[in-house]
């Protein structure tokens, strides 16, 4: 519980002290920014765009948000994940695995795909003692 309220916290933190810039995150936003395929392919098959990705981008989403204290990218799983967490192509996690990007509506704030209020996104991939 303490981990997750720090990393909450944190993330808060990182968040707040980084200048405005324009909100990528909008459905509207011009895809290539972030996706090989262009916005009739993407919106013509959903279930291919979480693997349509730019290979750096990690990178573009460290531009405006520090990459945090929580976990790195760009690396295998060491278990195997739900499907409600993509991994990009070559079975990367990326911040898309458990962060929303398009500004989707969730009732659990910050963008997290499943609950986190007590540490469930996180134990969804990892033991309690290693967060420990």
């Amino acid at each position: 519980m303490l981990f997750t309220l720090a990393l909450l916290t944190a993330s808060r933190q990182l968040a707040e002290a980084k200048p405005a810039r324009e909100n990528v995150h909008k459905p509207d936003t011009d895809c290539a920014g972030c996706h090989t395929a262009d916005r009739a392919s993407l919106q013509g098959n959903p279930a291919a765009a979480p693997h349509q990705v730019v290979p750096d981008v990690e990178q573009r989403c460290t531009t405006c948000h520090d990459e945090g204290p929580s976990h790195r990218t760009g690396l295998p799983p060491r278990s195997p994940i739900p499907d409600s967490l993509p991994l990009a192509d070559g079975g990367l996690i990326t911040c898309a695995t458990c962060h929303f990007m398009h500004g989707e509506q969730n009732p659990f704030g910050d963008f997290v795909r499943l609950d986190n209020s007590r540490g469930g996104l996180c134990l969804t991939c990892h033991k309690l003692e290693e967060l420990q």
